[in-house]
């Protein structure tokens, strides 16, 4: 990541992703509906010393002044909330020049996620990985639950 860049990570929960992206030397917007989140990242920001602009906000509603340089996700998957990573994805094309997001791995999503991206005009890149989420919410009840994630690298496509 290059200096000075201007990133955004939308539904940052305690802001793990944003900073990585303030070590890394960019400025970050840390956009999450749950002040309770925020609190905890202002908190971690404040221990080890990164700036970083907290921003209590609904994604569904997000306005920005300008294009982001790059936005960094990890959505909500759509699971519980039906669609709730699309609105993220969607969220991330409009404001983001390049946007890194993650969603699970399911050859429906990935052909509706190419579709939304390649009609706003962006590039599409694609890892898959297998991923190992321990109980974070109330309703986890294994102990462990092992998925296929996809990281999409989306680039806005300057010439078409």
């Amino acid at each position: 990541m290059k200096k000075n860049k201007l990133v955004a990570d939308l539904g940052c929960g305690t802001g793990r992703l944003c900073a990585g992206a303030s070590i890394l030397g960019a400025y970050c917007l840390c956009i999450e509906i749950d002040d309770n989140s925020i609190y905890v990242a202002k908190e971690f920001f404040r221990e080890n010393m990164l700036d970083f602009e907290p921003i209590i906000a609904d994604v569904a509603h997000l306005k920005l002044s300008r294009k982001i340089d790059t936005v960094i996700q990890n959505p909500p998957f759509g699971v519980v909330n039906k669609g709730a990573d699309i609105l993220f994805l969607k969220k991330a094309l409009e404001i983001g020049k390049v946007v890194y997001t993650i969603h699970k791995s399911n050859p429906k999503s990935s052909q509706i996620i190419r579709k939304i991206a390649e009609t706003e005009n962006y590039t599409v890149e694609v890892i898959t990985s297998r991923y190992d989420l321990k109980p974070y919410y109330p309703w986890h009840k294994e102990r462990s639950h092992k998925f296929s994630v996809d990281l999409y690298l989306l680039k806005e496509n300057l010439t078409g």
